[in-house]
């Protein structure tokens, strides 16, 4: 009898599973597109509240970079080295990825070397993408989680902000 009762209930929590997707494919909500808690959100910053991210970068330098350049966008990219969901995004911006348009550069921010190992980041810091080591940025910037990521326009002002789970999500985010 409880075999026969699970079974039921297995059916009917299958059945309402797949209308679920019915009509989400009816509504035209893809796999590959982000989902309403993934689209592209802006906090009210409207403008970078540091001009200047500055840190140290693996090999312990100090590095800074202004985001009031004016030479296009700047794809901050809030990454760890411990964290699951941002592996994607590491071996992404390793392999060269399009990024929202061709004037937009590419920025890894971790956290600062207490909190995260330099050998580990050095280890997966893309070559052509410029890596800041820095506790102070993850604090002005209050990022909430990671992967998190933000568009700032050549004048420090942020165009967006969000997360994402693939490399597609995120860049369907911004178009």
């Amino acid at each position: 009898v409880v075999i026969v009762l699970l079974l039921v209930l297995m059916a009917g929590l299958l059945k309402s599973h797949a209308e679920i997707l019915r009509r989400l494919d009816r509504l035209g909500v893809a796999d590959d597109e982000p989902t309403t808690a993934q689209r592209l959100r802006t906090t009210g910053l409207g403008r970078v509240p540091a001009e200047e991210i500055t840190g140290v970068d693996p090999s312990g330098s100090t590095v800074s970079v202004s985001m009031t350049h004016g030479r296009g966008e700047t794809l901050l990219s809030f990454l760890s080295t411990g964290c699951a969901s941002c592996q994607v995004f590491w071996e992404e911006l390793a392999g060269g990825v399009d990024l929202p348009t061709p004037r937009t550069q590419a920025l890894i921010v971790t956290k600062g070397p207490s909190a995260e190992s330099p050998g580990k980041v050095a280890e997966l810091a893309p070559s052509r993408v410029k890596v800041v080591m820095s506790d102070e940025a993850w604090d002005d910037f209050k990022v909430p989680l990671t992967p998190y990521f933000m568009l700032v326009d050549g004048e420090g002002g942020v165009v967006g902000e969000g997360s994402a789970t693939t490399m597609s999500h995120l860049l369907g985010l911004f178009r």
